[in-house]
């Protein structure tokens, strides 16, 4: 814990420590794992009494610092999917890229529109990122997808299979957009503050959220034969693996 502390010390996380490091780091597991902002702060008022405010900017400052770290590699196949959500009134289209064997989140963006414009954007992000882009793009068929052979990345149309898996990621992004403090604290969330959290919750999807399917590990621990089954646990190791990289 010291090196986490001297970490979050470092990214301007945790400053003059007036909040114990172990207190901001369970709320913001608490937050991911799938509790309000109000709610966290009322859990862990037995112990210190902090608004829904400081919870909110620990998960923001975190978020921040752990933008492009969710995912170490991009593999040679991948799924891709996008849905619309609102955004307080705003609508916009989330993209999402996963590794189909191993489960992973490896890429995502938002948009305000769906087009061939924007695949073209989700293709420049991919690179940019990993510096490759895959070879082999599995998708519903969308017509703005056939901008992918342009880029030298085979278009296959699948319906369910390994595009199952996808759908239970977006599904499960629906399902805490509900726990958004969408007017919170007193105006609607911005594009920026969403990736925020899409950053960090990429890296909770990853790193320490169990799956059934992988015998109650994460992908990434799965993936490394670790064998952490704590969810806490696994959120402590990560972090301080991934801020050492950061």
């Amino acid at each position: 814990m010291q090196l986490l502390r001297e970490l979050l010390r470092e990214k301007s996380i945790v400053i003059r420590e007036r909040t114990p490091v172990e207190i901001i780091l369970y709320s913001v597991f608490l937050h991911l794992f799938g509790q309000s902002f109000r709610k966290v702060s009322s859990t862990i008022e037995p112990f210190i009494k902090r608004s829904r405010t400081f919870v909110w900017e620990w998960v923001h400052k975190l978020g921040d610092i752990l933008r492009d770290c969710y995912s170490d590699r991009l593999p040679e196949v991948v799924a891709i999917d996008e849905t619309s959500l609102e955004v307080g009134d705003i609508p916009l289209w989330f993209w999402f890229v996963i590794d189909p064997e191993s489960r992973k989140l490896v890429f995502f963006m938002i948009t305000r529109s769906r087009t061939n414009l924007a695949c073209k954007k989700l293709v420049r992000g991919i690179q940019r990122m990993y510096g490759c882009l895959p070879s082999v793009a599995i998708t519903d068929g969308g017509s703005w997808y056939l901008v992918l052979r342009r880029y030298g990345i085979e278009h296959k149309i699948v319906s369910g299979g390994v595009r199952n898996y996808i759908e239970r990621l977006i599904e499960m992004v629906k399902d805490r957009t509900r726990v958004f403090d969408n007017y919170f604290p007193s105006e609607r969330w911005k594009v920026g503050r969403v990736y925020r959290w899409l950053n960090l919750y990429a890296f909770y999807y990853n790193w320490v959220r169990s799956h059934l399917t992988l015998h109650r590990l994460s992908p990434v621990f799965y993936e490394r034969g670790v064998d952490v089954k704590n969810e806490f646990g696994r959120f402590t190791i990560a972090l301080r693996e991934v801020l050492r990289n950061a």
